[in-house]
């Protein structure tokens, strides 16, 4: 299966972007030039990243000179974010305001937010057994607190919540929260058959808290 060009894999990210919604407006209508620019303009480092990493990604597979050191220096400069040629994203990651770190042979999974300070990487020195080349693998729809670094062949499951500032140097279950130094499981959330029963909950809890709202108004 061919990959997804340019043109489609940024805008498969703007649009995945659109889930973060904070307030009325925040999701243009439409899919013309000022829509686009809005998913662009309502957050430059979310959007800015992706674009940069997706056309890094591409000049990577073509003769495209010092175009790839570009996006990288570019990305450093106005996000304060490094993200080496071997790590791989998946689609929609989110980066609220930049600032993260991510090296080594890592990958982030679809829709995943990396949250500010945040360093996703490698553990280990020259000087100890665990020095190699390979990073964390970091499940879908995982959030990366603020302050938080993953380090090492880690894998944290599907859905997990790295709290702010814990440092993860061992694996975490699929929708499991973590904090501290090192981090532990503090809580559980639902898996396998769990899921759908605590998601049609949190649809309803929804539903009647937009009810209020929209009675109040």
């Amino acid at each position: 299966m061919s990959k997804p060009g340019l043109i489609a894999s940024i805008r498969a990210d703007l649009l995945a972007h659109d889930r973060m919604a904070i307030a009325p407006g925040w999701v243009p209508a439409g899919r013309g030039p000022g829509a686009w620019w809005w998913r662009y303009r309502r957050n430059h480092h979310a959007a800015g990243i992706v674009i940069l990493y997706r056309l890094r990604e591409w000049a990577l597979r073509h003769p495209t000179g010092f175009l790839p050191a570009i996006c990288e220096r570019t990305m450093e400069i106005v996000h304060g974010t490094h993200i080496s040629r071997q790590v791989k994203l998946g689609v929609g990651v989110y980066f609220p305001h930049g600032d993260a770190h991510i090296h080594g042979e890592s990958t982030i999974g679809d829709y995943c937010v990396i949250g500010v300070h945040s360093g996703i990487g490698l553990r280990g020195s020259f000087f100890s057994d665990d020095m190699g080349t390979r990073g964390p693998n970091i499940g879908a729809y995982t959030r990366v607190g603020t302050g938080v670094k993953v380090l090492g062949a880690v894998t944290i499951g599907e859905r997990a919540v790295l709290g702010a500032g814990a440092v993860v140097i061992s694996d975490v279950p699929e929708a499991a929260t973590v904090v501290g130094v090192p981090a532990k499981v503090v809580r559980q959330g639902p898996v396998g058959d769990e899921l759908p029963a605590a998601l049609e909950r949190m649809r309803l809890m929804m539903e009647s808290a937009q009810a209020g709202i929209d009675d109040a108004q």
